[in-house]
């Protein structure tokens, strides 16, 4: 099992890489001249118009609304780093530890908690008219493979934690 762990923890390592290295890259391409143009706006705007309906609110929040994004990708790749201290437990010997457990439970709740938000601010892009959103369109994509992982996550958590149980239960016994 040892070479096993080794090769899924370099292969942990080379998806983790991988993903940082693309929300960088994201990060780099995205249009940051719109925040100075913002703050430029905001230096001369008339105090006495409404912010809220101005077109450079709409542009603010189209900003605002990528960035979280970014974040809770960063928030993502987050999930992932959890499968290293898993992978070190297993190579210990330890599978049915309480460190399993909560990591699992971790990656489940950062899968379902990414889906809903990134859902939210897909659509409120698409409300504020800088995006194309189609609620059926976007859970064909990546939705649809992260729901059902996180709740395999949360499952497989609560099957550790009856087996790590049923191994107390054992060893009490013999």
């Amino acid at each position: 099992m040892k070479d096993n762990t080794q090769i899924l923890t370099i292969i942990t390592y080379a998806v983790l890489l991988s993903a940082v290295s693309v929300l960088i890259n994201d990060i780099r391409e995205f249009d940051l001249n719109q925040f100075r143009e913002f703050t430029n706006w905001a230096k001369a705007a008339d105090k006495n118009d409404s912010w809220f309906t101005s077109e450079n609110a709409i542009e603010w929040s189209f900003y605002a609304i990528s960035t979280v994004i970014f974040f809770w990708r960063g928030y993502l790749i987050y999930a992932f780093y959890h499968f290293l201290p898993i992978l070190r437990e297993i190579k210990k010997g330890n599978y049915f530890s309480d460190k399993n457990i909560k990591y699992f439970k971790k990656i489940g709740n950062i899968f379902i908690w990414y889906t809903i938000n990134v859902l939210v601010l897909r659509f409120l892009l698409a409300s504020i008219g800088e995006s194309t959103f189609d609620f059926f369109d976007e859970l064909k994509h990546e939705f649809t493979f992260l729901i059902p992982c996180g709740l395999a996550f949360y499952i497989l958590a609560e099957v550790f934690k009856k087996a790590k149980q049923h191994k107390e239960d054992n060893e009490l016994t013999i």
